[in-house]
């Protein structure tokens, strides 16, 4: 028996873009250094995610975090010793993370310190509760099975002007999960 597996064009471009979050530069606090944050992202097709993980990073350096914004595909995302705050995240295609952003979970390690947070772009202005339902479930799924056994802060960032007060949101609620 031959079984013929039909993958549509679309779900393989949609993690394409991932190839080229090979980079990583550091942006440092004004003031004097109080912690270390990583966020690492996938850019996804529009740029969204990509411009929500540079916010995310602003908003962490303006709490006086040296930051590492690291694309998916760098060196960097792999390397997370030395940081108080993990974020990483991309786009929702279909309700679901991209593989590679899956793919960075599965093997990440992180002591128990370290704050964790993860962020998915939707595309639209609007929240819709399904969507975080599934990246929810998503993330518990593929979290599961690692050592992390923390409290992981999981936000939607939606596009237009609440972007910038969801990514806020996400780095307050990232800390405040920890206190």
């Amino acid at each position: 028996m031959i079984v013929i597996v039909f993958v549509p064009p679309a779900f393989i471009f949609l993690d394409l873009m991932s190839c080229t979050a090979s980079s990583a530069k550091s942006i440092h606090p004004t003031g004097n250094v109080k912690g270390n944050a990583l966020v690492v992202y996938n850019p996804g097709i529009s740029g969204m995610a990509r411009t929500a993980a540079n916010d995310i990073a602003s908003e962490l350096q303006s709490r006086d975090n040296d930051v590492k914004l690291a694309g998916v595909r760098s060196a960097d995302a792999t390397n997370t010793s030395g940081y108080d705050v993990v974020i990483a995240g991309g786009p929702m295609y279909f309700g679901k993370l991209t593989k590679s952003i899956e793919s960075y979970f599965k093997p990440l390690r992180l002591p128990k310190e370290v704050k964790l947070g993860v962020f998915a772009t939707t595309g639209t202005d609007q929240f819709h509760s399904e969507d975080f339902q599934l990246l929810t479930k998503q993330v518990e799924m593929l979290t599961a099975d690692t050592p992390l056994n923390k409290k992981i802060t999981i936000k939607l960032i939606r596009s237009g002007n609440e972007s910038l007060k969801d990514d806020a949101d996400l780095v307050s609620e990232t800390y405040n999960n920890y206190l």
